[in-house]
């Protein structure tokens, strides 16, 4: 019976960490949307703008950014709610924590590129 116990609070214990690493990672991926259009604009800027305000490269500039946002917003809610999926089919499991640590690298790395672009 004591053991029962324990497993149960173990998975719940588990759960928590799953949930808080999953909805962390939500956040900071919602977050990082605004940071690769920005990222993709100052590049867009550097190589093609011209300096003229309201020019061509501004009207370019738009279309970039509402199709970034309108791409990175769906990808964003296909990934973090087919991951909530995957891990609450999976809690606890080694694959889903290497899809944590994989997701977070890949978070981080986007972080760090922005320092450097």
């Amino acid at each position: 019976m004591e053991v029962e116990r324990n497993k149960s609070r173990s998975r719940v214990g588990v759960g928590i960490i799953a949930f808080t690493l999953w909805a962390t990672a939500a956040v900071i991926g919602l977050l990082e949307i605004n940071i690769i259009v920005e990222l993709v604009l100052r590049t867009y800027a550097r190589f093609w703008g011209d300096y003229i305000l309201y020019g061509s490269d501004y009207w370019g500039a738009v279309v970039i950014r509402n199709v970034l946002m309108i791409l990175l917003g769906l990808s964003w809610i296909a990934i973090f709610i087919g991951g909530g999926e995957y891990h609450a089919k999976r809690l606890g499991q080694p694959k889903s924590w290497k899809l944590f640590g994989r997701t977070i690298a890949v978070e981080l790395s986007i972080l760090a590129l922005a320092l450097y672009i």
